[in-house]
Protein backbone atom coordinates (compact mmCIF):
# COMPACT_ATOMS: atom_id res chain seq x y z
CA UNK A 1 0.00 0.00 0.00
CA UNK A 2 1.13 3.64 -0.54
CA UNK A 3 2.83 5.03 2.18
CA UNK A 4 1.42 8.34 1.77
CA UNK A 5 -2.36 6.39 1.97
CA UNK A 6 -1.22 4.06 4.85
CA UNK A 7 -1.13 6.75 7.06
CA UNK A 8 -3.37 7.84 9.93
CA UNK A 9 -3.46 11.69 10.05
CA UNK A 10 -3.54 13.71 13.50
CA UNK A 11 -5.26 17.27 14.08
CA UNK A 12 -2.86 18.50 16.87
CA UNK A 13 -3.82 21.76 18.16
CA UNK A 14 -0.96 23.17 20.61
CA UNK A 15 -2.07 26.38 20.58
CA UNK A 16 -5.15 27.97 23.16
CA UNK A 17 -6.52 29.93 20.30
CA UNK A 18 -8.66 27.65 17.90
CA UNK A 19 -10.46 26.19 21.03
CA UNK A 20 -11.18 29.69 22.14
CA UNK A 21 -11.88 30.81 19.11
CA UNK A 22 -14.48 28.30 18.20
CA UNK A 23 -15.97 28.03 21.29
CA UNK A 24 -17.29 31.69 21.35
CA UNK A 25 -19.85 30.16 18.37
CA UNK A 26 -20.95 27.23 20.53
CA UNK A 27 -20.18 23.56 21.61
CA UNK A 28 -21.53 22.80 17.90
CA UNK A 29 -18.33 24.57 16.17
CA UNK A 30 -16.21 22.54 19.24
CA UNK A 31 -17.45 19.41 17.78
CA UNK A 32 -16.42 20.41 14.21
CA UNK A 33 -13.38 19.43 15.01
CA UNK A 34 -14.15 15.60 14.80
CA UNK A 35 -15.51 16.49 11.38
CA UNK A 36 -12.50 15.57 9.45
CA UNK A 37 -12.84 12.24 11.44
CA UNK A 38 -9.08 12.39 12.35
CA UNK A 39 -7.62 11.77 15.85
CA UNK A 40 -7.42 15.26 17.52
CA UNK A 41 -5.04 16.18 19.93
CA UNK A 42 -3.88 18.84 22.33
CA UNK A 43 -1.03 20.02 24.55
CA UNK A 44 -1.43 19.67 28.48
CA UNK A 45 -1.40 23.10 28.44
CA UNK A 46 -3.65 24.06 26.30
CA UNK A 47 -6.01 22.13 28.16
CA UNK A 48 -4.85 24.10 31.34
CA UNK A 49 -5.34 26.94 29.72
CA UNK A 50 -9.00 26.34 28.55
CA UNK A 51 -10.30 25.35 31.81
CA UNK A 52 -8.35 26.34 34.44
CA UNK A 53 -9.63 29.14 36.86
CA UNK A 54 -8.27 32.98 36.04
CA UNK A 55 -6.09 34.79 37.82
CA UNK A 56 -7.54 38.39 38.47
CA UNK A 57 -5.82 39.78 36.09
CA UNK A 58 -6.71 37.36 32.88
CA UNK A 59 -10.06 37.55 30.63
CA UNK A 60 -12.66 35.37 33.35
CA UNK A 61 -14.87 34.94 30.49
CA UNK A 62 -16.52 32.08 32.84
CA UNK A 63 -19.10 31.10 30.58
CA UNK A 64 -16.94 30.21 27.66
CA UNK A 65 -14.30 28.75 30.18
CA UNK A 66 -17.40 26.27 31.46
CA UNK A 67 -18.32 25.54 27.97
CA UNK A 68 -14.42 24.63 26.82
CA UNK A 69 -14.21 22.41 30.45
CA UNK A 70 -17.65 20.45 29.59
CA UNK A 71 -16.19 19.72 26.22
CA UNK A 72 -12.76 18.30 27.04
CA UNK A 73 -14.45 16.55 29.82
CA UNK A 74 -17.20 15.10 27.05
CA UNK A 75 -14.53 14.39 24.85
CA UNK A 76 -11.83 12.71 26.60
CA UNK A 77 -12.69 9.42 25.27
CA UNK A 78 -12.01 11.49 21.45
CA UNK A 79 -9.08 13.34 22.45
CA UNK A 80 -5.25 12.72 23.18
CA UNK A 81 -3.84 15.18 25.52
CA UNK A 82 -0.09 15.38 25.59
CA UNK A 83 2.51 16.15 27.91
CA UNK A 84 5.21 18.86 27.91
CA UNK A 85 8.03 20.64 30.69
CA UNK A 86 6.18 23.63 31.30
CA UNK A 87 2.34 21.42 31.71
CA UNK A 88 4.21 19.17 34.13
CA UNK A 89 6.17 21.81 36.02
CA UNK A 90 2.56 24.01 36.35
CA UNK A 91 0.66 21.00 37.39
CA UNK A 92 3.71 20.25 40.09
CA UNK A 93 3.43 23.67 41.31
CA UNK A 94 -0.17 23.82 41.40
CA UNK A 95 -0.17 20.43 43.50
CA UNK A 96 2.41 22.03 46.41
CA UNK A 97 -0.07 25.20 46.23
CA UNK A 98 -2.67 22.79 47.19
CA UNK A 99 -1.07 20.92 49.40
CA UNK A 100 0.34 23.78 51.60
CA UNK A 101 -3.44 25.61 52.47
CA UNK A 102 -3.97 26.93 48.83
CA UNK A 103 -3.28 30.38 50.04
CA UNK A 104 -4.95 33.09 47.67
CA UNK A 105 -1.38 34.71 47.59
CA UNK A 106 0.58 32.35 46.88
CA UNK A 107 -0.98 30.69 44.45
CA UNK A 108 1.44 29.79 40.99
CA UNK A 109 1.05 32.65 38.45
CA UNK A 110 -0.18 31.42 35.55
CA UNK A 111 1.45 34.56 33.70
CA UNK A 112 4.43 33.53 31.51
CA UNK A 113 3.33 29.76 31.47
CA UNK A 114 0.86 30.40 28.24
CA UNK A 115 3.39 31.66 25.86
CA UNK A 116 5.25 28.55 26.83
CA UNK A 117 8.54 28.33 24.83
CA UNK A 118 8.21 27.37 21.06
CA UNK A 119 11.07 24.45 21.77
CA UNK A 120 7.77 22.73 23.75
CA UNK A 121 6.19 23.15 20.21
CA UNK A 122 8.09 21.96 17.94
CA UNK A 123 8.99 18.88 20.50
CA UNK A 124 5.21 17.79 20.40
CA UNK A 125 4.58 18.61 16.78
CA UNK A 126 8.29 16.18 16.41
CA UNK A 127 6.29 13.33 18.70
CA UNK A 128 3.79 13.07 16.64
CA UNK A 129 5.86 13.28 13.15
CA UNK A 130 7.86 10.83 14.50
CA UNK A 131 4.92 8.22 14.88
CA UNK A 132 4.58 7.64 11.11
CA UNK A 133 1.23 9.84 10.53
CA UNK A 134 0.20 12.66 8.62
CA UNK A 135 -0.10 15.48 10.95
CA UNK A 136 -1.99 19.16 10.43
CA UNK A 137 -1.60 21.83 12.78
CA UNK A 138 -4.05 24.02 14.02
CA UNK A 139 -1.91 26.96 14.88
CA UNK A 140 -3.02 30.83 15.29
CA UNK A 141 0.22 31.92 17.05
CA UNK A 142 2.46 33.26 14.85
CA UNK A 143 5.82 33.05 16.32
CA UNK A 144 5.14 29.14 16.98
CA UNK A 145 4.08 29.24 12.75
CA UNK A 146 7.35 31.14 11.67
CA UNK A 147 9.61 28.38 14.00
CA UNK A 148 7.64 25.66 12.75
CA UNK A 149 7.77 26.60 9.22
CA UNK A 150 11.61 26.79 9.80
CA UNK A 151 12.15 23.45 10.68
CA UNK A 152 14.48 20.80 8.56
CA UNK A 153 12.62 17.44 10.03
CA UNK A 154 9.13 17.41 9.98
CA UNK A 155 6.29 16.92 7.42
CA UNK A 156 2.94 18.43 8.25
CA UNK A 157 0.72 20.81 7.47
CA UNK A 158 -0.37 24.31 9.55
CA UNK A 159 -3.93 25.87 9.42
CA UNK A 160 -5.17 28.49 11.26
CA UNK A 161 -8.51 28.60 12.73
CA UNK A 162 -9.87 30.58 10.11
CA UNK A 163 -8.29 27.97 7.19
CA UNK A 164 -10.30 25.29 8.98
CA UNK A 165 -13.52 27.01 9.14
CA UNK A 166 -12.82 27.40 4.98
CA UNK A 167 -12.13 23.89 4.65
CA UNK A 168 -15.02 22.83 6.26
CA UNK A 169 -17.20 23.98 3.79
CA UNK A 170 -15.06 23.54 0.91
CA UNK A 171 -13.53 19.71 1.37
CA UNK A 172 -16.55 18.74 3.91
CA UNK A 173 -19.46 20.72 2.60
CA UNK A 174 -20.74 21.90 5.90
CA UNK A 175 -22.39 25.04 4.49
CA UNK A 176 -22.99 26.65 7.78
CA UNK A 177 -19.66 26.70 8.49
CA UNK A 178 -19.27 29.94 6.76
CA UNK A 179 -21.48 31.44 9.81
CA UNK A 180 -18.85 30.38 12.29
CA UNK A 181 -16.08 32.92 11.64
CA UNK A 182 -19.31 35.63 11.58
CA UNK A 183 -20.45 34.27 15.27
CA UNK A 184 -16.90 34.61 16.76
CA UNK A 185 -16.12 38.44 15.03
CA UNK A 186 -19.36 39.55 16.42
CA UNK A 187 -18.50 37.74 19.91
CA UNK A 188 -14.76 38.84 20.15
CA UNK A 189 -15.53 42.28 19.87
CA UNK A 190 -13.55 45.16 19.43
CA UNK A 191 -10.61 46.64 20.85
CA UNK A 192 -10.27 50.41 21.84
CA UNK A 193 -9.17 51.06 18.15
CA UNK A 194 -12.59 49.79 16.55
CA UNK A 195 -10.71 46.89 15.68
CA UNK A 196 -11.93 43.21 15.72
CA UNK A 197 -9.80 41.03 18.11
CA UNK A 198 -9.95 37.57 15.86
CA UNK A 199 -6.59 37.55 14.45
CA UNK A 200 -6.02 38.94 10.73
CA UNK A 201 -5.94 36.63 8.35
CA UNK A 202 -3.02 34.75 7.93
CA UNK A 203 -1.11 35.62 4.25
CA UNK A 204 0.39 31.78 2.72
CA UNK A 205 -2.42 29.67 4.69
CA UNK A 206 -2.45 26.83 4.99
CA UNK A 207 1.54 26.01 5.31
CA UNK A 208 3.14 22.98 4.04
CA UNK A 209 6.51 21.90 5.85
CA UNK A 210 8.42 19.76 4.21
CA UNK A 211 11.81 17.99 4.45
CA UNK A 212 14.22 19.56 1.83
Amino acid sequence: MDEEIARIPRLLIPDTSPLSLLSMAGRDALDYLFVPQVQVWITDMVAIEATRDPDPDDDRRTEQRKLLADWLADNRHRIRVMETAVGREYEKAMTNWRMGGSVPDLKPSWKGRGDYSLLDVLTVAETVVEDSEAVVLLVDDRRARAALRQTENLNLDILSTRAFIDILETEFGIESASDIWTIIEIGAGVNEHGKSKVPDPLLEDPLYVRKP
